[in-house]
């Protein structure tokens, strides 16, 4: 197995270098935010027409669809800035061509996710926010609106704003929730990963149906069991502080290790059981279906899949969604890890440009925006007063219900829910995920063992990056 991880490490270390700059920002000749930050969307050009801005994102198309409708609102609004967008390809394939590519030839903004925020405070091509915050006289009331838990997960470790989020996702189960109340499960009592095993064994043992609970091994879910309760795989703070990550203490912190022990062995007896079902790489593709045909009565995911399984359901059954469950039963007291996707500024050298960008995604936080892009794609909105909205209220008394239970998690979260900032996020996910595989796939695999493999192969990175950015 530490054979395969090493590989896999060299594939994913290679293209995080490419991405990754040093500790500095970008120079001021480069385009940085200090010398390209404006203050009002006053038409820049010189020859008078409205000055190109280009989105980079790795969104799929169905989102794209709904994203394009905040983009003509946009450029309807103003006639100074005209935004356009284009798809990329997945987060892995946009993150190594932003790196590999040359400054002027980069867009003008792009989509990644919070978990890269320490990769993209980092690295050359991108401009923080902050610089244009502080530049901006008109002003951003929707910043001190935002959730803090999430604006704040897209702050570098000193504070300072480096992207923005487009939507806020988190991770959960969906359940059916008429199989569930046949059953006798009360879906608020599946708090932790032993309490999701023993849905399961009831589900799939009283013939409800043939599949508990389905899973993708994304490493994702393996911070957010641990967020939740408020651990910190990591050393300095998880890297929040002035201190970088320098240590992985998978095996190190002893309730780390029982924590990430417990989840594993979850994973290990549902597959070894049969009580659950593990997917390929098209896992949406393969879970909904079988989901909306009863065959399993739950998943993990995120989201952005709210719409597709609403849809799939067709109103046969009503949809429920579970927070994030924690690894133990210890759990449940820092609520949800921010998660979600957010936009950055690139260094491209055009002040212009980037003031677009500010521009843009200030108007797309608004609460009319924010709410619609919600409701359309299944995102929570940054936004607080997205809430107040009769597009956001009609959305959650009529459509998505149960999504209350998610807003609560998210109020409650606290300064521990968080995900570690560090820049070799790519890794620590590969790594995360090739434990859950292997355990699912080897019923006899020594759980302490596919620890120590993990822990040395995201050590491994660590150390690299460190070295190579001194």
């Amino acid at each position: 197995m530490k054979k395969v991880l090493s590989i896999v490490l060299a594939l994913a270390m290679t293209m995080s270098l490419a991405a990754c700059g040093g500790k500095d920002k970008p120079d001021d000749s480069k385009g940085s935010a200090s010398s390209g930050a404006g203050t009002s969307a006053s038409t820049p050009s010189t020859s008078g027409e409205p000055v190109e801005v280009l989105w980079w994102t790795a969104f799929g198309q169905a989102n794209v669809d709904h994203l394009q409708k905040v983009i003509d609102a946009f450029n309807e609004s103003q006639d100074a800035y005209h935004v356009t967008i284009e798809y990329q390809g997945n987060q892995t394939e946009l993150n190594a061509k932003l790196g590999s590519t040359a400054q002027a030839d980069l867009p003008s903004m792009f989509s990644g996710p919070v978990e890269n925020v320490a990769m993209y405070a980092t690295a050359e091509y991108c401009v923080p926010l902050q610089g244009f915050i502080d530049a901006d006289t008109n002003g951003w009331p929707e910043l001190e609106s935002t959730w803090e838990a999430i604006r704040t997960a897209y702050c570098d470790n000193e504070g300072n704003q480096v992207g923005y989020p487009v939507g806020y996702s988190y991770p959960g189960i969906y359940y059916n929730a008429d199989m569930l109340a046949e059953a006798g499960i009360d879906p608020k009592e599946i708090k932790s990963f032993n309490d999701l095993y023993d849905a399961c064994v009831k589900l799939v043992e009283g013939g409800y149906t043939t599949y508990g609970v389905g899973f993708h091994p994304d490493g994702f879910y393996f911070n957010a069991a641990l967020g939740r309760e408020g651990l910190q795989a990591y050393n300095n703070n998880n890297g929040l502080g002035s201190e970088r990550i320098t240590e992985c203490l998978y095996t190190k912190d002893t309730k780390v290790h029982d924590a990430i022990y417990n989840m594993l062995d979850v994973y290990q007896k549902l597959h070894a059981e049969k009580l659950c079902v593990a997917y390929g790489s098209d896992y949406q593709a393969e879970v909904i279906p079988q989901m909306a045909s009863g065959d399993c009565a739950m998943f993990m995911g995120v989201v952005s899949m709210t719409t597709k399984i609403l849809d799939a359901a067709n109103g046969a059954f009503e949809v429920g969604i579970i927070p994030m469950i924690s690894a133990t039963e210890a759990g449940m007291n820092s609520g949800e890890p921010a998660g979600g996707t957010g936009l950055w500024i690139c260094n491209t050298g055009d002040t212009a440009e980037q003031q677009g960008a500010y521009e843009f995604i200030k108007f797309a936080s608004t609460g009319e925006q924010a709410a619609s892009f919600a409701v359309a794609t299944g995102y929570l909105a940054p936004n607080q007063e997205s809430y107040t909205s009769d597009t956001y209220n009609d959305y959650v008394a009529n459509t998505f219900p149960a999504v209350t239970g998610v807003y609560e998690s998210l109020a409650a979260s606290d300064d521990s829910a968080t995900n570690p900032y560090i820049p070799i996020s790519n890794e620590m996910k590969v790594a995360n995920k090739l434990a859950i595989e292997t355990v699912s796939s080897d019923p006899k695999a020594n759980i302490d063992d596919v620890i120590k493999t993990a822990e040395e192969t995201i050590q491994e990175a660590i150390d690299l990056y460190n070295m190579s950015n001194p």
